[in-house]
């Protein structure tokens, strides 16, 4: 009986031993023995002044299999103040922003002027999973914690219309004016 015993110890030592060396081995490599998100940066941009710059960068966020959310790869925005945007930067991202399916690029308007911001569109993914089919606007100003939503559109095209206004100084159309000109461009040359 006691050669037993001897045998159970001698192969939880074997195993404790073991699990030691593959966490070492692990930690070596750079790695983790938990699965956690993968965030990609795909665009970035800056805007403020030197006492209240703000670095914004675009991301996409690839969650581990393991947390079975319905959405695993979605876009998000992360803000701080310039240079504080590491690889730590889960802890500089707005919790009330949306989750987005897909976004145009970042562009800073007026970037020396005073109504300098930090522009971009992009789809928010539905509450339930998949997409919403809706696009929306945002805006990011100097001093900002979140994007701000300046307008909801029916969809891309109406999005990047929107933001190539911005670009060339024009304010956002109210979604009635921008309803009425795509009107006007679907019907040019209608002889009715």
């Amino acid at each position: 009986m006691s050669q037993v015993l001897l045998g159970f110890r001698n192969l939880a030592l074997r195993l404790a031993i073991f699990v030691a060396l593959a966490a070492l081995l692990v930690w070596f490599l750079g790695g983790s023995l938990f699965a956690r998100e993968s965030v990609l940066v795909l665009g970035a941009a800056s805007t403020g002044t030197v006492s209240g710059e703000v670095e914004v960068r675009l991301e996409q966020v690839v969650l581990p299999a393991s947390e079975l959310a319905s959405d695993r790869i979605f876009l998000r925005v992360a803000i701080g103040e310039a240079g504080a945007l590491g690889k730590n930067a889960s802890a500089k991202n707005c919790t009330t922003q949306d989750r987005l399916a897909e976004a145009t690029s970042l562009f800073v308007a007026d970037p020396g002027g005073t109504s300098r911001a930090v522009w971009f569109a992009g789809e928010p993914l539905a509450t339930g999973g998949g997409r919403a089919g809706r696009w929306r606007v945002y805006r990011i100003t100097p001093y900002a914690t979140c994007p701000e939503t300046m307008l909801e559109v029916s969809d891309r095209l109406e999005a990047e219309r929107q933001l190539a206004r911005v670009k060339a100084g024009l304010p956002l159309q109210t979604p009635e004016a921008a309803a009425s000109a795509r009107d006007s461009v679907l019907r040019a040359g209608d002889p009715r």
